[in-house]
């Protein structure tokens, strides 16, 4: 609260300035004060801003209970609001220039992040009006696509109106990609084929204006795409009920693997990461489960898709906890995780032994509930034919 209360300090301080000035009589004339060094005073704020974040990043990890660490994320946010509404006032005394593109981007880095509201969409709007063809514009997309309706409206400018190829293609990209996010919350089939209709036409666009452009997770838009469009194929079938998609990892040995090499096994598919902490509370009931399953020679495994950065970390990680069944590593941008559509961690879906997706979890639904599901499903594979 400290932060707010300076910033309320200020605003009336600035108010009063405003009022005196207007009392002056009109012949009182001073000289014109010239303007501040703006590109100075943004990194002075910029400056000022990490050290109080950096500080305020350790107070957050030292914290022991959940009322402190919410008391420190509210903090965050009034420094995240404070330091945009700051930064904003330098954007808008030239907003044209590099030092207010430079100030609209410290906003959209650091209060999008922190749950900015119309201080985003006033950023956003100066980038849109003065900054469209800013190649640095493409690195602030990913945040861009997340502000909403200004957002929205920011990337259907630049896909019209941009002349540099990137940008143009990177607006394509992301309207692409927040198409595809709103196929999650839709139920409707004709909706959802509507929706992937659309999504499937700005991404095509998007890979045939600028195919070799890297995107921030480091891929080309052409191999971003034609991964985006591949899972938007086997989104139909990935419903509980359908075959799940044969879609093909990498195993720890680097060996190429397909789901459909599991077939005449129930299959817990788990798409985590080792910094997942309901990911890691997990193991211990997964690693019994399948203790039992082996010893009794049931039809049954685990297969856990890691999404962490590096391979290495996931081997570290077995080396203190064991989980002695099937393996792949997809990394932080993989195809498996694209596929499935994967939007938190864990993502569970439970597959029986003729590969028709039974059940999908978003987050663990609980050890009981998971092992109620494979029991009836093993069950089932074990059923003599015929």
């Amino acid at each position: 609260m400290r932060l707010l209360c300076a910033a309320a300090v200020s605003l009336a301080l600035g108010l009063f300035v405003a009022v005196a000035d207007d009392k002056k009589p009109a012949d009182d004339k001073k000289p014109a004060e010239p303007k501040s060094d703006r590109a100075a005073d943004l990194a002075k704020l910029q400056k000022k801003f990490d050290a109080a974040f950096a500080d305020l990043t350790k107070q957050f990890e030292d914290a022991k209970t959940p009322a402190a660490r919410d008391s420190v994320r509210v903090e965050a946010r009034e420094l995240a609001l404070i330091s945009a509404q700051s930064a904003l006032e330098i954007a808008k005394e030239e907003p044209k220039d590099a030092v207010a593109f430079d100030a609209a981007a410290f906003v959209l880095e650091k209060a999008g992040n922190l749950g900015g509201g119309k201080e985003i969409e006033t950023a956003v709007g100066i980038i849109a009006e003065h900054h469209l063809n800013n190649p640095k514009v493409k690195s602030l997309m990913p945040v861009i696509s997340r502000s909403g309706a200004s957002g929205e409206k920011f990337l259907k400018a630049a896909a019209e109106k941009a002349t540099d190829k990137e940008v143009k293609a990177f607006s394509l990209f992301f309207l692409g990609a927040a198409a595809v996010d709103q196929i999650e919350d839709e139920e409707d089939a004709k909706e959802v084929a509507k929706i992937i209709a659309n999504a499937t036409q700005y991404l095509e666009k998007a890979a045939k204006e600028a195919p070799d452009a890297k995107l921030p997770s480091g891929n080309t838009i052409a191999k971003e795409v034609t991964t985006q469009l591949e899972a938007l194929k086997n989104l139909a079938n990935l419903a509980v009920g359908k075959p799940v998609p044969d879609i093909a990892g990498t195993n720890l040995a680097g060996k190429t693997v397909k789901m459909s090499s599991f077939k005449g096994k129930v299959v817990l598919l788990d798409i985590w990461a080792t910094w997942c902490g309901p990911c890691r509370a997990m193991i211990p009931h997964e690693r019994e489960m399948m203790k039992a399953m082996k010893e009794k020679k049931r039809p049954f495994t685990i297969l856990s898709v890691s999404c962490d950065d590096e391979q290495e970390t996931l081997t570290k990680f077995f080396e203190k906890e064991e989980m002695p069944w099937d393996h792949w590593f997809d990394g932080k941008a993989g195809n498996v995780a694209k596929s499935f559509r994967v939007r938190a961690f864990p993502t569970l879906y439970l597959i029986d032994h003729e590969g028709v997706i039974r059940e999908k979890w978003v987050g663990s639904p609980g050890n009981e509930k998971i092992a109620k599901a494979v029991e009836e499903l093993v069950k089932e594979a074990e059923k003599p034919k015929g």
